[in-house]
């Protein structure tokens, strides 16, 4: 087990290291506000249900559009400094990165009630950041990314919904960016039998996030499917995935995009010619920036 957390921290580290380094840097860039470590559920003082603000300091006609960052690390890892949102604040954003409870002190749904409960909590303190709440975007990568596509495909439902505050505001998002995220649980173990899964054995994470495997809890793995709850109501979504993939197959994100297409939602598909869990190339990165620009109709700002 031991050797496939490191597999995973190892990938994703690589992938987040442009990010990562900025973001530990001594110096806040000048035209960057910081604010740490926002409680987004009333009364909690885990650090697991905290978020944190980049906001450009630039006087503008209208207020900004928000797009919010979910980091990944199998349900189990990660944090939310480990994010692009300095580069999203760079490019005329306003950004949140949250943390969220891990699969190892509570299975699902306790992370999408989480993702929720961040939502209402920035929608109802727009005003006080200066952003616009009707403006939101989420973008996410691998378990971020199965989580964004669960708020962008079930906005308004209260079976997702929980209870952790704030429950006037909407959890409804405007935009979605699922990079190489998981989303069919039911059929996700299976296809990870192919020998290019078997270093990291994504397979046991799937388990620990629902507390036991989808053949044992096929409820359960069928309720943390963002496949089965597509709609032509959803936002405009775009997904980015690599055709080889060693951690989350294809197929997840293919079948999606085909689910996404037939039931009339607008869905921009790249297909990444690697073998890289999250090909975040610079290519990648400014295709996002557009996306978010265009669907949330942000003007930008220079570097």
């Amino acid at each position: 087990m031991l050797r496939n957390i490191i597999v995973i921290v190892t990938l994703l580290l690589v992938a987040l290291l442009p990010f990562v380094t900025k973001e530990h840097s001594a110096e806040t860039p000048a035209g960057i506000r910081i604010v740490r470590n926002l409680p987004y559920v009333d009364g909690s003082n885990n650090p697991r249900q905290q978020l944190d603000l980049y906001l450009p300091r630039i006087k503008m006609a209208e207020k900004l559009p928000l797009v919010v960052w979910i980091h990944g690390g199998a349900w189990k890892l990660g944090d939310k400094r480990e994010s692009p949102c300095m580069e999203l604040a760079n490019h005329g954003f306003a950004a949140a990165a949250i943390n969220y409870r891990f699969s190892t002190t509570d299975h699902y749904p306790a992370q999408i009630y989480d993702c929720k409960a961040a939502i209402r909590w920035l929608r109802a303190h727009a005003d006080e950041y200066m952003y616009d709440p009707n403006r939101i975007g989420v973008w996410g990568a691998s378990a971020g990314g199965h989580l964004v596509s669960m708020l962008g495909t079930t906005g308004g439902d209260k079976a997702f919904e929980g209870d952790l505050g704030n429950p006037t505001q909407s959890t409804a998002v405007q935009a979605v960016s699922d990079w190489c995220g998981p989303t069919d649980l039911t059929t996700f173990n299976q296809q990870v039998m192919q020998p290019r899964f078997r270093q990291a054995e994504p397979e046991r994470f799937i388990n620990e996030l629902l507390g036991g495997t989808p053949e044992e809890l096929p409820k359960l793995a069928h309720e943390a499917s963002p496949i089965f709850y597509v709609s032509k109501d959803d936002p405009p979504f775009q997904v980015v995935h690599s055709i080889e993939d060693p951690v989350v197959p294809f197929e997840q994100s293919n079948d999606f995009v085909k689910k996404l297409e037939s039931d009339g939602v607008k869905v921009e598909f790249i297909k990444v010619n690697s073998n890289n869990h999250m090909p975040m190339t610079e290519g990648n990165l400014n295709a996002v920036y557009e996306f978010f620009k265009d669907k949330l109709k942000a003007t930008g700002v220079s570097n």
